[in-house]
């Protein structure tokens, strides 16, 4: 069972869905979820994971915003929390933010996912893919197919094994698979990966979201607290593959990793 939040607020879910004579089916129209996923919310089976979707569901059913806004509390995600921010939803809501904007909080909050994620994964590196898509709560499957999809309600992924002797690809393939599954957490929906739309909204998410499963901000400080990089652009080339080896990614990740994070002095 979820905490006494969670169970509190499926609850008034249910009451209020109940009292309007609403069928869960209903209740979930345009929400983005499936009305088991509801049925398993308002029994406090399974956690609330977005207030986007509370509030979508408690529109249907007539709860007031307020109230679902009380009962949700602090919310699982710091991400979520940001984006959970009254002010900021009014903005949303009322369309007064480009979409520069809207891209740089969605930014936001997939780094603060990813960081809540990436924090208990210990200390090694590289990163054990399996034992994080364990935490994950999801199941690697390396296949003979050419395509990666999810199979079990989500809980399976599938993907190309590829060459035996190019791990990182299976690494980067798993680490794809784990980012689809926390993005689709968060809304309560079933992940779907479509790596042929590699230019869609989901699949560049999914890949921001993996680089930084693969190289932690925590783990990639430490490092170049270890080995700092070198003022010398003549230098810095060697460097960053060095991180890639270390992290064993691919030199574009260990370089966008290190200028997202801004770690180290880079001036020459």
């Amino acid at each position: 069972m979820t905490g006494s939040r969670d169970s509190l607020l499926g609850a008034a879910l249910r009451e209020a869905r109940k009292r309007g004579r609403i069928t869960q089916r209903d209740a979930v129209e345009g929400c983005g979820i499936s009305y088991s996923t509801l049925s398993r919310i308002e029994n406090g089976v399974l956690p609330v994971r977005s207030l986007q979707v509370a509030l979508a569901v408690a529109r249907n059913v007539g709860l007031e915003e307020g109230e679902v806004l009380r009962l949700a509390g602090p919310l699982a995600s710091a991400g979520s929390a940001e984006l959970a921010d009254p002010s900021i939803r009014r903005v949303l809501r009322d369309g007064r933010l480009n979409p520069d904007a809207l891209s740089a909080l969605r930014v936001t909050h997939l780094r603060l996912l990813s960081s809540e994620f990436s924090a208990d994964l210990g200390s090694a590196r590289p990163v054990d893919v399996r034992l994080a898509a364990k935490k994950a709560g999801l199941t690697l499957v390396p296949s003979n197919g050419t395509e990666a999809r999810f199979a079990r309600q989500g809980q399976c992924y599938e993907f190309p094994r590829g060459n035996d002797s190019a791990p990182m690809g299976q690494r980067l393939w798993g680490a794809h698979g784990i980012a689809h599954r926390l993005i689709a957490a968060e809304s309560g929906t079933i992940p779907e990966c479509q790596v042929r739309e590699v230019g869609s909204v989901a699949e560049r998410e999914a890949t921001y979201v993996a680089s930084r499963i693969l190289v932690p901000q925590a783990l990639l400080a430490a490092d170049l607290r270890q080995r700092p990089l070198p003022q010398d652009p003549t230098e810095f080339t060697a460097a960053l593959e060095r991180v890639a080896s270390r992290f064993r990614v691919p030199t574009q990740w260990a370089s966008a990793r290190v200028a997202e994070d801004k770690i180290g002095e880079l001036h020459w």
